[in-house]
């Protein structure tokens, strides 16, 4: 018999693996969320608490022999049902944009929990997504995610806008017309596997070979 599954997180929608490389993908419903925002770079003395709406939420995680390497986010305006359904760009400052980079909606972990090393998937999941809320926002990341939507609709304009958006309709953002990606989670995927070489598609560009560097565990 092949090996079984590992128990999985509550609300994975796909998971894919392949030797010693696992690629998740976990879907939330739209919800509101309390979270700590500040304007500053890195953090400043302003940092306040803002009450925010969000629509569906994609997080794709990879693991490389069973640890974290990156973990990826995208906004949906209705559930998945499809692996070749649109993913939309997010808005939130520790989100990196730059469309068309593989490191685009790469999420800030800080220093990426090591203290989950070797937990299993259905715990180490969710704690990763609650430390990434839990971190406090700011405008450390050139380029954010925040950055550019805060253009696309009033409301998102600021984290002010947002929230007094989100106290006359919860579920405003099913209502904002999104930044498409460029990728599905198939393309995703594969990108996670080219990086590997675990593909016949040779690395094409320095970046690519800086994104390996970044996965390497710390110390290694």
């Amino acid at each position: 018999m092949p090996p079984p599954l590992p128990v999985l997180p509550a609300g994975t929608r796909w998971l894919a693996a392949r030797k010693d490389l696992l690629f998740l993908v976990v879907e939330h419903l739209p919800q509101c969320r309390t979270l700590r925002g500040s304007w500053a770079k890195k953090g400043g003395d302003d940092y306040r608490t803002y009450h925010l709406a969000f629509p569906y939420i994609l997080y794709l995680l990879s693991f490389y022999r069973g640890d974290l390497e990156e973990m990826k986010m995208f906004y949906r305006v209705s559930p998945l049902v499809s692996l070749d359904d649109p993913l939309c760009h997010t808005n939130l400052p520790n989100v990196r944009g730059e469309p068309g980079h593989y490191g685009s909606q790469r999420v800030c972990l800080r220093y990426r929990p090591e203290m989950l090393e070797g937990v299993p998937l259905v715990q180490s999941v969710p704690t990763l997504i609650d430390f990434f809320w839990s971190t406090g926002f700011n405008q450390d990341i050139q380029g954010s995610a925040f950055a550019r939507a805060m253009s696309r609709d009033p409301r998102i304009a600021n984290f002010e806008a947002w929230e007094a958006a989100t106290a006359e309709d919860p579920l405003f953002p099913l209502q904002i017309e999104w930044e498409q990606a460029e990728q599905t989670i198939p393309g995703l995927w594969l990108e996670c596997l080219q990086l590997h070489g675990d593909t016949d598609q040779p690395l094409g560009r320095a970046g690519e070979l800086a994104d390996i560097l970044y996965r390497l565990p710390v110390g290694y």
